[in-house]
């Protein structure tokens, strides 16, 4: 079992994951880039997964819930949580190690499962803010769009930050992840 990190540790890299999104490239001193602190970084998945459950409830559709039940679709999309925490840095570890940058990938995994805070923490905001009907129409959907494209432009930065590889590393460290979340959801919602 991998140790939990202390408090110090947790807000160490939510501290790390702002400065990455005020474009500090200095941000990478705030995350333990060790591999055991690599493996700490999962714990994230821990503290976010009330924010996983929040979005899971303001994105499903109610039809969706009376169809195959709330305990159905809460373990269906909360195994494909769990593979997804696995997933993408698996993928971006054998990318960075096929790039020579191993020991940057694995400093990239720790400051990215961290910054996971921070994009959830707006996440759940800008879908509350559309489920409260606060904003006008079709503003919710602008701001959802808005914070979907700041989310990716964030961690392209954390990418090229953390890797060291470019831009063109970043965009495709990027995509890995678009895509093993776009296949991953797809395969979650097609089990109910």
């Amino acid at each position: 079992m991998i140790a939990a990190p202390t408090f110090r540790e947790v807000s160490s890299g939510f501290h790390g994951a702002w400065r990455f999104a005020r474009l500090d490239r200095g941000a990478m001193a705030w995350f333990d880039r060790s591999a055991e602190g690599a493996k700490r970084s999962f714990w994230a998945a821990t503290i976010c997964y009330p924010g996983f459950v929040a979005l899971l409830a303001l994105h499903t559709a109610p039809a969706d819930w009376a169809r195959a039940g709330v305990a159905h679709i809460l373990l269906v999309e909360s195994i494909g949580y769990v593979f997804g925490w696995a997933a993408f840095p698996l993928a971006a570890m054998a990318f960075c190690r096929w790039l020579g940058r191993e020991r940057e990938g694995i400093g990239f995994v720790a400051a990215y499962n961290w910054a996971q805070l921070l994009e959830t923490l707006v996440f759940v905001a800008v879908a509350a803010i559309a489920a409260l009907d606060l904003l006008p129409e079709g503003a919710a959907e602008a701001l959802s769009a808005m914070s979907l494209l700041l989310a990716l432009v964030y961690e392209w930065f954390i990418a090229r930050v953390a890797v060291g590889g470019g831009g063109a590393v970043a965009a495709m460290l990027v995509l890995i992840d678009i895509v093993l979340g776009a296949g991953l959801s797809r395969i979650t919602q097609g089990l109910y």
